[in-house]
């Protein structure tokens, strides 16, 4: 079995790459990929939830999906995001609250487990095609995201399964 999981900064084609790359694969989207998790995120932004208490959500989801593929693989799967981009996102919230360590650990754990499961190929995404003045990335600093990505990916858990992708443009 096939484990594609794309990785990288928004805006850099990887949704489109995936719906046209991977039509008839079953895909998992990370995170907010189910109902749930939506009505979470609507109340975090709402202030109805503390940082803190979403973080482990995020968290909780991440780890049930690794551990729904590790006890599921009958099937190719491709994830829209993963555990990566959670750490790399949400990098500055999890070091200010104490978890990132712990939660980089636990996760990289429960991914070596699906390595002896499936065929891993990481699809980096490094280069941002569209750049918006509405972009909530533009409160973020880009440049320490793709580092960060960059860091994680080089690890030798990583090794020969991250493979490079420049989409390019077209209007």
């Amino acid at each position: 079995m096939h484990l594609y999981i794309i990785e990288g900064l928004d805006k850099t084609g990887k949704t489109t790459y995936t719906k046209n790359k991977f039509v008839g694969y079953s895909k998992v989207r990370l995170p907010g990929g189910y109902d749930y998790t939506q009505e979470l995120r609507r109340n975090f932004l709402d202030g109805k939830i503390p940082e803190a208490e979403m973080i482990h959500m995020i968290y909780g989801e991440h780890m049930a999906a690794l551990n729904y593929l590790y006890k599921n693989n009958t099937e190719s799967y491709v994830l829209d995001r993963s555990f990566i981009s959670f750490l790399v996102y949400q990098k500055e919230p999890l070091k200010k609250y104490g978890y990132y360590d712990i939660y980089k650990k636990l996760l990289e754990e429960m991914f070596m487990k699906l390595k002896d499961k499936y065929e891993i190929k990481i699809l980096y995404f490094s280069k941002r095609l569209v750049q918006r003045k509405d972009d909530w990335l533009e409160y973020m600093d880009v440049d320490v995201l793709k580092k960060s990505f960059d860091e994680l990916l080089t690890q030798e858990l990583f090794a020969g399964m991250v493979e490079h992708v420049d989409v390019e443009y077209k209007r």
